[in-house]
């Protein structure tokens, strides 16, 4: 079973970066709109509260960055499912941003439960890191060894990106799923292939944020020594530049890999015979 389904991942991995070395002006524009997007969400954070027009101001411009988010959510969802299907060999411009209505309500129910989730996630991992000397300190005691709290921390750490990772994948695999491939999809995970399909949801996932996000990190933490003024300028562009699109291929890559992983359960399930 396991090495059936490293195979079919890495039929999705590999197929994934295909189809992104086939659409770099899909990746550059929606690079771009992820930085107009910070950018905006900077300058709000900057609105002063002066007068309730400027409040009125800040209300709308929150509403415009919401929409303009569950837009690309939804395009993007659109367009990597359309590639998967083998509709389109490359992802297409003109489906960059979706204003469906169904696909805004499908994106805006996955961006509310993801918020839901993070809020709960956070306050139990945030109980369990205050507790981290505690443990340190039993553990101590029982070993007769001294354990550190920081080593503590660190494999505390270790294990809520694994469950953050997790829930974002089977989060973006709920979003992905039309309807009704999500019922198809889930009656053949049903039949025998869930493990698989669980395993590699969750290595796409760790594969995407380890080399895409690692990689955006290390651009983002560079500070290369170089001459004050315009140099120094060229240099935060540059790296914030190539951060922002590690970022978009990252997800871009993560995307793609789900939606192909989901036309593999949607072919087995249709192949296998009916009960």
């Amino acid at each position: 079973m396991v090495p059936g389904s490293i195979r079919i991942g890495w039929r999705a991995w590999t197929s994934s970066l295909g189809v992104l070395g086939r659409s770099p002006a899909y990746v550059i524009v929606l690079a771009a709109i992820l930085a107009l997007w910070s950018l905006a969400g900077y300058q709000w954070l900057w609105l002063p509260e002066s007068s309730a027009w400027v409040l009125a101001l800040a209300l709308v411009w929150l509403l415009a960055m919401a929409i303009l988010a569950l837009a690309a959510l939804a395009g993007t969802a659109v367009s990597v499912s359309t590639v998967a299907a083998g509709t389109d060999a490359r992802l297409r411009l003109r489906r960059i941003l979706s204003f469906d209505k169904k696909g805004l309500r499908r994106a805006t129910i996955a961006a509310l439960i993801g918020l839901l989730i993070f809020l709960a996630l956070d306050a139990l991992f945030g109980w369990i890191n205050n507790h981290a000397l505690n443990a340190a300190s039993f553990l101590t005691f029982q070993t007769q060894h001294p354990v550190s709290y920081v080593l503590i921390g660190k494999l505390l750490w270790v294990i809520e990106a694994m469950i953050w990772i997790a829930g974002a994948g089977f989060l973006m695999i709920w979003l992905l799923a039309s309807p009704r491939s999500s019922q198809t999809a889930l009656r053949g995970t049903a039949r025998g292939s869930a493990r698989w399909f669980g395993l590699i949801v969750f290595l796409t996932g760790v594969l995407a944020v380890g080399i895409f996000g690692g990689l955006a990190w290390s651009a983002a933490t560079w500070h290369p020594q170089v001459k004050p003024g315009a140099w120094d300028y060229a240099q935060l562009v540059i790296r914030t530049g190539a951060a922002l699109l590690l970022i978009t291929l990252g997800w871009l890559f993560w995307m793609l890999a789900l939606a192909r992983l989901l036309e593999s359960v949607r072919g087995r399930a249709a192949s296998s015979p009916q009960t």
